[in-house]
């Protein structure tokens, strides 16, 4: 029990260090949930409701609410679209993948993990994680093994975890607190675990009292490999209970994980930050600011013209008065004074006031990148333009997003398919891999939208020099033997995110050329004996009709000619 006692205090005092780390971007998140998406970010004691109700009424444009939805439904669209091929597996070695046993074995693998994803909660938990990403800067799902379906995600939202980095700067580490009611308690982790007064209350019918728990997920310091307990595995899982002290049990659970079981991802961190410091949310908090003031006021304004306020006489305190349109009241107007008068008079120029709203809403949409994801919808002005316009526009706007787009498939998708495997392999459903890849590193490509759209991005340049050669070949045919046409093909295929299943292997196209070559050697061959019988006919010198001495003939002559020219004869 004391070395439980000490872990738990270990425990606690890293959470307090990990929070002390978190603060400088909490208020900043709070921002943005309170003027942006009230309904993200948890930033109340866990046993107290999220305050995300009450906050809607500080939203007076959903501008931005619908910006951060175009985001998250782009990248996830772009991204991860669950109606599409968005990744396939490789072993990164051209001859293994060409290998029929291989590529079966590694196009079934990849149709277990879609088919898995789709019967989970997966899709629903990256839609949410992108989301968190446009607006906080930093994403995390706890993916966990689940007995009926394989596997289960949970996604969080910033202000109930706290991260940390190995010395890479890859997130290792996950702290998250949350609520749970004394039944929860009993039911999760039995009686036997849960402390003794917990139990009491519940048996005293206070079964929905709310208790805050902490996980914590980190490297396992001390292991012994050669264990395969729970309690040995690579990475710690710890549930603590907060606030409630009981020495015969200070741990709730512990266990344990082969793989990190959080997937967390930025939207960019620099240098040794923990956590992202730049996110369209954040950009776009100043324009929203704004956006949402000048939408108050210009109500107020329209208010204050419509129905200002008024002074009137004293002796109409008391008097029955009807302000509705063609009302009448009867009051004593002052000696020179209009019974009724406005304080002030309020003359707003309303249509300089929707200019600069106008212009505050398109800089939050260009925060979000919703010109890029809806770029194409606005056929009018495409209409207008030439193809090559529309691709460097493109282009243009694609590029702006690549440097995003890449740690997103190295932080999240990467070891969200990892995790995925290890699970999904361990439980026994993933086939035996052929022998010849036993051990080897299988390698990711990326298909979506967005991934094929870069690489097309790329392969412009390639595309347009091979036309050029293709020109000059025209003049001077030798000038095409300074590309290498089949790598060209291969490389523009894997860049347009063309299928491996159709594409050719080298040796199929090394064996079809052959094949090209042997019948038309023979073709040639025939052309030659039927030429050569038609013209020893002609000479009397072979019977019409004996094409095969004809042959032989034409063979000798052949021959003769060969030595002739090597200086044989």
């Amino acid at each position: 029990m004391k070395d439980q006692e000490k872990l738990r205090g270990e425990i606690l005092s890293r959470f307090k260090k990990l929070k002390q780390e978190r603060e400088p971007y909490m208020h900043q998140w709070r921002n943005i949930s309170r003027y942006l998406r009230p309904a993200n970010g948890k930033f109340l004691d866990p046993k107290e409701s999220n305050e995300a109700k009450e906050k809607w009424n500080d939203i007076y444009d959903n501008t931005p609410l619908k910006a951060s939805d175009v985001l998250a439904k782009g990248l996830m669209s772009g991204m991860t679209d669950p109606s599409q091929q968005w990744f396939y597996l490789t072993t990164g070695n051209p001859d293994l993948d060409e290998s029929v046993e291989v590529g079966r074995w590694l196009s079934d693998v990849s149709q277990i993990l879609y088919m898995s994803f789709a019967s989970t909660n997966l899709y629903q938990a990256l839609h949410h994680g992108w989301m968190e990403a446009g607006l906080f800067g930093v994403l995390a799902i706890l993916v966990l093994e689940d007995d009926e379906v394989g596997f289960r995600c949970m996604p969080l939202t910033v202000g109930e975890y706290c991260i940390a980095c190995n010395y890479k700067g890859v997130p290792d580490t996950l702290y998250r607190e949350f609520a749970m009611t004394g039944r929860q308690l009993i039911q999760e982790f039995g009686e036997e675990n849960v402390p003794y007064q917990i139990i009491q209350a519940v048996n005293a019918g206070k079964l929905d009292d709310s208790y805050t728990i902490l996980h914590a997920i980190e490297p396992r310091k001390d292991r012994e490999p050669a264990k395969k307990d729970s309690k040995n595995m690579p990475y710690r899982s710890l549930y603590i209970l907060e606030g409630v002290a009981d020495p015969h049990k200070p741990i709730l659970r512990e266990s344990g994980y082969r793989t990190f079981p959080a997937v967390v991802g930025r939207w960019g961190a620099i240098s040794n930050e923990t956590y992202s410091s730049e996110s369209p949310g954040m950009v776009a908090l100043g324009d929203v600011k704004q956006l949402q003031h000048e939408q108050l006021q210009k109500g107020n304004a329209i208010d204050y013209m419509v129905k200002p306020p008024i002074s009137l006489p004293s002796d109409a305190k008391d008097a029955e008065l009807d302000f509705e349109p063609g009302g009448k009241s009867f009051i004593n107007g002052a000696t020179g004074r209009k019974p009724a008068e406005p304080l002030w008079q309020v003359n707003v120029n309303l249509g300089e006031l929707r200019q600069d709203i106008a212009e505050t809403q398109q800089r939050i949409k260009a925060a979000f990148n919703v010109d890029m994801f809806l770029m194409l919808n606005n056929q009018s002005a495409v209409n207008q333009m030439t193809a090559t316009a529309v691709a460097e526009l493109h282009e243009e706007k694609l590029l702006m997003l690549g440097p995003v787009l890449s740690r997103f498939n190295n932080e999240v998708l990467k070891p969200l398919i990892d995790r995925t495997f290890d699970i999904l392999n361990e439980a026994g459903a993933i086939p035996p891999a052929p022998e010849e890849i036993q051990g080897t590193e299988l390698n990711i490509e990326y298909t979506s939208m967005l991934s094929r759209s870069q690489k097309e991005i790329q392969s412009r340049t390639d595309q347009i020099a091979i036309q050029e050669a293709l020109q000059i070949a025209q003049v001077q045919p030798d000038y095409l033997d300074n590309f290498n046409l089949d790598k060209y093909a291969q490389v523009t295929a894997d860049k347009r995110g063309v299928s491996p299943d159709i594409l050719r292997s080298s040796k199929e196209v090394q064996e079809i050329r052959e094949q090209r070559a042997q019948q038309q050697a023979q073709a040639q061959q025939q052309e030659q004996m039927a030429q050569g019988a038609d013209v020893l006919s002609k000479l009397g010198k072979v019977p019409a009709g004996n094409e095969t001495m004809a042959g032989q003939a034409i063979e000798g002559l052949a021959n003769a000619e060969q030595q002739i020219s090597q200086g044989e004869m």
